[in-house]
């Protein structure tokens, strides 16, 4: 936590509650976050854990409406943390798919936004469940012929 402006005045910061905006494809999305805020300059320094917060609960608003606009979809993959490629790798398309996507020149099909979906979800849970399934998959692990089940398992 800073206690003093960087600014180059070296004003006093002061925690408040402050307004934070984020346009997406039209949408505009509001919340209340704490900040700093210089009382000399006014300047305004928000966590990168809050903003982070912030941006993943745009992106789960976008994916439960079912928005599928180039602008958004470049916004949930960058909230899920991985760049164009590591995104087509795990969604095992080609970079060039993704940029088309995020560039409105082709739309995406429902099943790879549903992975998109959980994606972010994990994400906002704290889970990596479905990128782990994905990355699994590219190394599927081999079964006996025979497998015994233990039906009493809780799991």
């Amino acid at each position: 936590m800073l206690e003093r402006c960087p600014n180059g005045d070296g004003g006093r910061l002061q925690r408040k509650k402050v307004s934070r905006t984020r346009n997406v494809a039209g949408h505009a999305f509001t919340a209340e976050l704490s900040a700093q805020v210089c009382a000399t300059c006014g300047e305004t320094y928000f966590a990168d854990e809050d903003v982070a917060q912030f941006d993943l609960r745009v992106a789960a608003r976008l994916v439960e409406a079912g928005v599928t606009e180039a602008e958004a979809l470049k916004f949930m993959r960058k909230v899920t943390g991985l760049n164009g490629k590591e995104f087509a790798e795990l969604l095992e398309v080609r970079a060039e798919t993704v940029s088309r996507w995020e560039q409105d020149k082709r739309p995406i099909d429902r099943a790879t936004y549903a992975i998109i979906r959980q994606l972010i979800f994990d994400r906002l849970h704290g889970g990596s469940g479905m990128a782990d399934f994905l990355r699994s998959m590219r190394k599927p692990k081999r079964l006996p012929r025979r497998v015994a089940l233990d039906l009493h398992d809780a799991a």
